[in-house]
């Protein structure tokens, strides 16, 4: 083991390993650690302490550290509650709808929801409010992997509105008493969420992009971009239940869908408390309706700042026509006024995962990366040799794009036209 000039064992980062998240940088009580050039963390040896907090810290074990460890404390001795809260149990799944049916995101839900609940050895169960006859999406849910759907059905709760809803949703936590409660982060999920989870007096970790479960304590690890979105953040909710999260839509894999599986409905009487509601007049979509959604296009092609030119536009656009996708841009593009806001991908636009992603121009900061995750095949053009995107391309070309692209085209319309 090192030791420096002091005679301490100090931590060694494994460069192979490191994925540069910066969390033993922000865990070093003595600021002992820093990103070198590479881009990889690096320990000065004459500053470490040798506490191993670096070590406890790295979610990739890229640390390595092997002085002897005191003899870990109980969570008892340590003052702190059992594992896990009395009288919770389960994995639960808000099954949000739209148009009769539910949204994919909730699907999405279910898959991960079944993941985290075989590993806790506890069932999957759907939460799902509406009008009469809402029930019949139950079948769905069990065809997605849910074991259990807890229905409340009323006629106020025919269309969203939130004091209703998040009266109800509240209702059935407090009666079912899930132990983990997931949501997707859509405009009803990102406002219903923090109402119920301000109502049951719970944590609620918004827009993450990882969920698993710890096996010592058994607590959910949500892990959500932070500080601007420059390093990954892994939160967990210790001492309240249910532990509540909201996960955008493409983020997880959707499940495979099984016909013919069975399982409980259990419908629960609500009846709303006396509130003054608001009455629908009209249901506005959204600003672009009838225009491309890159949500679902199966094909993006990506403007970055390197490519925030008007006059590349149309140029970027006949990109997207040749392989039948749809033009797309990152948070420069939209803040200089070139493209709105439903076309953005990134932590603070869309979470996308098209069979194929065409960026260009995008560097690839980490707040972008982490809304691109589940595309199949990314193609990366940058000028730039050593963009982060291409860490995370599948083919990588540099070049400046008002050369690339035409030769580009070019030989797309050869290929296709033979």
């Amino acid at each position: 083991m090192v030791k420096n000039s002091k005679g301490i064992e100090v931590a060694q980062i494994l460069q192979d390993k490191c994925i540069a998240c910066q969390i033993c940088i922000g865990e070093c009580p003595v600021g002992a650690i820093e990103l070198s050039p590479e881009g990889v963390a690096h320990v000065d040896a004459e500053v470490c302490i040798g506490c191993g907090k670096c070590q406890e810290s790295c979610p990739v074990e890229a640390v390595q550290f092997e002085r002897a460890r005191k003899k870990e404390l109980s969570r008892e001795e340590r003052g702190m509650p059992p594992v896990g809260i009395p009288g919770y149990d389960g994995v639960a799944v808000f099954i949000e709808v739209q148009d009769g049916k539910g949204v994919q995101v909730s699907w999405e839900l279910m898959g991960k929801a079944r993941e985290l609940a075989d590993k806790l050895s506890t069932r999957v169960m759907g939460f799902l409010l509406g009008e009469e006859g809402i029930g019949r999406i139950a079948q769905d849910a069990f065809a997605y992997g849910c074991d259990e759907v807890h229905l409340s059905e009323h006629p106020v709760l025919e269309g969203y509105r939130s004091a209703p809803y998040g009266h109800a949703l509240t209702h059935l936590c407090e009666t079912v008493k899930p132990e983990i409660l997931l949501m997707g982060a859509t405009y009803l999920g990102r406002d219903l969420a923090g109402i119920v989870a301000t109502h049951l007096k719970t944590g609620l970790t918004a827009d993450c992009t990882g969920l698993s479960i710890e096996d010592k304590t058994r607590l959910l690890l949500m892990t959500r971009p932070t500080f601007g979105g420059n390093i990954m953040a892994t939160i967990y909710c210790e001492h309240r239940r249910p532990q509540m999260s909201t996960v955008r839509p493409m983020v997880m894999r959707l499940p495979e869908r099984v016909p013919g599986r069975e399982g409980r409905v259990v419908l629960h009487e609500w009846s709303p408390p006396p509130m003054d509601l608001p009455e629908i007049v009209e249901l506005v979509g959204d600003a672009l309706e009838g225009g491309p959604d890159i949500v679902q296009s199966a094909a993006l092609v990506v403007a970055g700042r390197g490519a925030c030119d008007p006059q590349a536009f149309h140029l970027l656009q006949e990109l997207a026509d040749v392989v039948g996708g749809t033009l797309a841009c990152s948070r420069p593009v939209v803040e200089a006024g070139l493209m709105p806001y439903e076309r953005q991908v990134g932590q603070t636009g869309k979470t996308v995962a098209p069979k194929l992603y065409i960026a260009v121009g995008v560097s690839g900061a980490i707040q972008h990366l982490v809304a691109i995750q589940g595309a199949e095949k990314i193609v990366a053009i940058n000028p730039d040799p050593n963009a982060p995107i291409f860490k995370v391309a599948n083919v990588g070309i540099v070049g400046d794009y008002a050369r690339v692209i035409p030769e580009f085209i070019n030989q797309l319309k050869h290929r296709m036209g033979a």
